[in-house]
Order: C-alpha cells, then structure tokens, then sequence
C-alpha cells in the first residue's frame, strides 16, 4: 500500500540574479513575510508537516531568518541546478519513508486547496511521478507539457527545446513534483549535467522515469495565478497585488467592509472582527487586531495595535504597539 506520509522539499538555494540584490531572493518581503515563509506557509495549510528546505546563496542569513520556523536545512554549497540540490537533500531525508511534494521557493501564489487535490489525483492515479501542470495565455518562458492524442502526458519540452507547434501548447510545468522517496533519489543519481549550463535539471527524472516503466502523469489543476514565479521585482510586485486581493476578498466574506479595496494594505498576521469598516489607504500590518464594528478611517496606519470593538479610529491615524 502507499505510505500516505508527505514530506515537502523546498528547492531556495538560488541568487536570484534577476531581483538585482544582495539579498538571497527568498528573503525579500511580499505583506509583511518573507518570500519563503509563503511558500512554508502553504505546504503546512496543505497538511505537511516534514518540511525540509535547501538553501544555498545567502544560506546562513536565510537560516537565521527562519530560526523559529518548524523546518529543516539542507546547504547546497555550489548550485549546480535544481536535479543537484534534490540530490544533496538524501542523507537528510534518509530516515523518512513517503512521497516527497517539491516545490520552488519563490512560488507563493499555489493554494493548499490545489497541492491537496494534487496529492489525491497523485494517490489515486497511483503515479510514479506527478507534476502540477497549469494553463497560461502567454506560457514564453517555461516547459511545456506535451500529451498524446488521447490526452495523456507524454513528456516534458523546455522553451529552447520545443518547436514551433510545441511552442503553441498553453499547459506549462509550474516546477511542483510530487515523487516517492526512493524513487526520487534513485532517478536523480542517473541525471547528467551534459548540458551548456552543466546543470543537473530536476525535469530530467521526467524522461528518465518513463523510460524505466513508472507511470508519470500531469495535473492541470494550478491557475495562472498560482502558476507565477518570483524572479524580479515587477513580478514581486504583481504577487503582492494578487495576495492583496485575496486577504480582502477574505475579511469581505467574513462581514468586513472595505472602501475602496484596491487602496488597502494588510498583513495575513492581521484580524478583524465583523462588522468593521476599513477607510481607504489604509494600511493594517502586524500582529493588529481590531475588534467588532469598529470604523477605521481613512489614511490610517496601524501596526501590531489592538483595536477595541466599537472603536472609531480618525483619518489620518497612525497607531503602534497598543
């Protein structure tokens, strides 16, 4: 039967060139958190709670950062590419028995709900190897998943590898893989680097699990959304808006008005209560938390604050700490 255990492998060893920083891209902010405690974030909502993380650029003040976090490191002294840093991970994972759910470290956008239901349509396809796959309307810049006439996956084909009709295809890999353990690192020790990057891809266990009789599936089950990688600041920049949205979209749901929403900034750390109304440019960061029916004016600025129930808050308040 298959171990039902779930072990995540954070793959954050990367610079992040593309961000034009000193600091390891996993370490820039997106609502108060760090990039990759998004990422951490989201693996445990989706149930997992062995969580290792392979660090490399950066690797001690990315550890340091994260000293309270439930999570183990892994340190990938030399980034030869992602099917590497899998690779170093072993002896790590040596004592746990499960299927291994990888995942990027700049992806913050990928929802619990959609790496459960991954995990199911894994469990049940009973796959030897599984990849979330989404559809995009602009796919430049990725792998594409390729499937036969019948629909079933076929393989996978980088950008700079695919021809003309392949470059049509609007399924990508959002680089999530959800693999047994040991065949993980059995079809890891067989990738090359013969490449002109000499680079150990992760996508190479793609190709060389079918060739060895496992069942490899794709599940289209990610949005564009979720689909989006941190790699510069304006893509930074767009994650925020997206999970701006989705924290308002939240508090509305739960009785919170909120004037003029696109104006608004909050942290996931903060809560309100029903029946409060939020001012517009306002910003609500921290460990705040505002009580019942209260009105929040405009302009307001209220950080790591406890807002009583019925409170009014003028416009133009900036309030810290009480």
């Amino acid at each position: 039967m298959k171990n039902s255990k779930l072990i995540g492998l954070v793959l954050a060893a990367g610079k992040g060139t593309r961000m034009k920083s000193s600091m390891p891209k996993v370490l820039h902010r997106l609502i108060g958190q760090p990039l990759l405690a998004h990422v951490i974030d989201i693996l445990q909502d989706a149930g997992v709670n062995d969580i290792y993380v392979v660090v490399g650029h950066g690797a001690d003040r990315v550890v340091e950062a994260f000293k309270d976090y439930s999570v183990h490191f892994v340190r990938q002294d030399r980034q030869l590419g992602t099917g590497h840093a899998v690779k170093i991970a072993e002896p790590a994972l040596s004592h746990l028995v499960g299927d291994i759910l990888i995942i990027c470290g700049d992806t913050p956008l990928v929802l619990p709900e959609t790496l459960a239901r991954f995990v199911k349509n894994h469990n049940e396809s009973r796959n030897g190897v599984s990849i979330l796959s989404a559809r995009l309307s602009e796919p430049a810049g990725y792998g594409r998943i390729i499937r036969d006439s019948s629909g079933m996956f076929k393989k996978i084909v980088e950008e700079k590898d695919a021809s003309f009709e392949e470059k049509r295809v609007s399924e990508v890999n959002t680089g999530t893989y959800l693999v047994d353990k040991d065949l993980l690192f059995e079809l890891v020790k067989r990738i090359d680097c013969d490449n002109a990057q000499g680079e150990f891809y992760l996508t190479d266990i793609v190709e060389l699990a079918t060739i060895s009789g496992h069942k490899v599936g794709a599940f289209c089950l990610a949005s564009h959304e979720e689909a989006l990688g941190v790699n510069s600041r304006n893509q930074l920049a767009e994650a925020e808006r997206v999970l701006l949205s989705r924290l308002r979209e939240k508090w509305m749901a739960q009785g919170v008005t909120i004037s003029m929403p696109d104006t608004v900034y909050l942290e996931k750390s903060v809560t309100i209560g029903q029946d409060t109304s939020i001012g517009p440019f306002s910003m609500l960061k921290g460990a705040t938390t505002i009580g019942e029916g209260a009105e929040i004016g405009a302009h307001c600025i209220i950080e790591d604050a406890k807002i009583p129930s019925g409170s009014i808050v003028d416009p133009y308040s900036y309030i810290k700490g009480t």
